[in-house]
């Protein structure tokens, strides 16, 4: 008898093996699935690059290929960090300490920049999302050279979502160079959805992006929401990140910013916010009835004191239903998806004194399930069940961080290991990440390509402009 949940053959002396390129036997597979069951000891067979069969190890049907022993070790959905910026990672690190200075840095990041530069940048972003446990990402659009990006994606061979930057709205400073008129933004819309279309067998794959936070004219709001309903497509844009943003909204249109995104049409389940700081009552029941999902961003908010985690209603909106999605963001933090899991299930018990605000449970739905849905591909990933595709983390069972091991390994991935015992990542069945190694490319190339643009950016911002103490060459 087949157990809820299991899908393919069961065992018998005379069935034929099931098809398969990759059986993983004797983990503890946290699945996500309808149920959240947790596996203790538990085998997922891969074939075709999907999920063709998850449950205990007991009912494991008869297969053709090696098996791999995976002896204990956490099994879990590939993470989704539903907002990242690739093209800062060679210039993170190199910041201020206060708020007043981050436009240098965001200027070196952006001005002149090659597509070489870009192409690396999004190779080390990619190589740091896949050691940590993320196999799919989503940026709001901040590519310069939008297929350097997407090579530095697919030469580590984790999913994206990148974007042309988007911005129509005059700018001075940083932003001047990638501004440009509606149309041209609209023109470059349509490119990145040609260039990239959403297909499912495509791993690289572009949406509507958007800088958003009033950087957008409202004719070219309305036009980038009828292309996404028109391709079928998510809609992805900043959202209520600063005080200013909602003091600009309400200066122009009489209105909050969600309230006048509402009025133009562009709230429901093909839109994600991301950051919605900033928001009132009425805001996040507009949020709510309209079915749009969010984005939070704690790392970039607690780096810039902008307020997510002493205003944001996030454990709110959880509570009552809403897509919250997890996201690492740019410059104020790493492409370590756990460590915002971590931070979103610890700051609000600290802020609130109320234990638990968000639990470990709900923080790793927002880690898989709710990323899914707000990336517009939950009938693809986000959880371990027959049919989805093979996007697997498996965590060391060998290091001091991998114990104890206990049945049920939730508290243990969210409070104490995150992505410190990643050991292995798949996607589509194939092993990008095996054991710490990457199996695409040479890592030492990369590193000294870094090394050597991280000498460029330190020559050009100046290396004592942020040092506090005396650097001795």
């Amino acid at each position: 008898m087949v157990e809820p949940g299991e899908g393919g053959p069961q065992p018998s002396g005379t069935a034929r093996p099931l098809p398969a390129d990759l059986v993983l036997r004797h983990g503890r597979v946290i699945t996500m699935d309808p149920q959240r069951r947790i596996l203790t000891d538990g085998t997922v067979v891969v074939h075709g690059g999907r999920i063709s069969w998850v449950g205990p190890d007991r009912l494991r049907p008869p297969t053709d290929v090696p098996e791999r022993d995976l002896r204990g070790a956490v099994v879990h959905p590939g993470l989704i960090d539903a907002h990242v910026h690739t093209g800062t990672e060679t210039v993170r690190g190199l910041s201020p300490k206060g708020a007043g200075d981050w436009d240098t840095v965001e200027e070196v990041a952006f001005r002149g920049k090659t597509p070489l530069d870009e192409e690396l940048a999004a190779t080390l972003s990619a190589m740091d999302m896949v050691s940590s446990g993320t196999t799919l990402f989503a940026d709001t659009g901040g590519s310069v050279h939008l297929a350097a990006t997407a090579r530095g994606i697919a030469r580590v061979g984790m999913r994206g979502i990148p974007g042309h930057f988007i911005v129509d709205v005059p700018q001075d400073g940083a932003l001047a160079e990638v501004t440009a008129d509606t149309e041209t933004c609209l023109a470059r819309l349509r490119d990145q959805l040609d260039r990239y279309p959403w297909q499912p067998a495509a791993r690289i794959r572009a949406a509507v992006t958007l800088v958003g936070m009033g950087l957008n004219s409202d004719a070219l709001l309305r036009a980038a929401g009828q292309l996404a309903e028109d391709r079928g497509v998510p809609l992805i844009m900043h959202q209520s990140w600063s005080r200013a943003e909602v003091d600009a909204s309400l200066a122009a249109h009489g209105v909050r910013p969600v309230a006048h995104l509402h009025d133009l049409g562009l709230l429901g389940p093909r839109t994600t916010l991301v950051h919605m700081i900033q928001t009132d009552d009425s805001e996040r029941e507009l949020v709510r009835h309209s079915g749009t999902n969010l984005v939070h961003c704690p790392s970039a908010s607690l780096r810039r004191a902008k307020g997510a985690l002493r205003e944001g209603q996030f454990p709110e909106m959880v509570a009552a239903g809403v897509t919250v999605a997890l996201g690492s963001d740019g410059l104020s933090g790493p492409r370590d998806l756990p460590r915002q899991a971590y931070l979103a299930a610890m700051v609000f018990r600290e802020l609130r004194d109320e234990l638990p605000t968000l639990t470990a449970e709900q923080v790793l739905e927002m880690s898989t399930l709710h990323g899914a849905r707000a990336l517009g591909m939950s009938d693809e990933v986000g959880s371990i069940e027959v049919g989805k595709r093979a996007d697997l983390v498996i965590h060391s069972t060998h290091q001091p961080q991998s114990l104890p091991a206990f049945d049920d390994p939730v508290d243990w991935l969210i409070f104490y290991a995150g992505a410190r015992t990643v050991d292995t990542v798949v996607v589509d069945g194939e092993i990008l990440y095996d054991r710490g190694r990457f199996t695409r490319f040479d890592a030492d190339e990369i590193r000294a390509a870094v090394a050597e643009q991280a000498r460029r950016h330190e020559g050009a911002i100046g290396p004592d402009r942020y040092a506090h103490w005396p650097l001795i060459r």
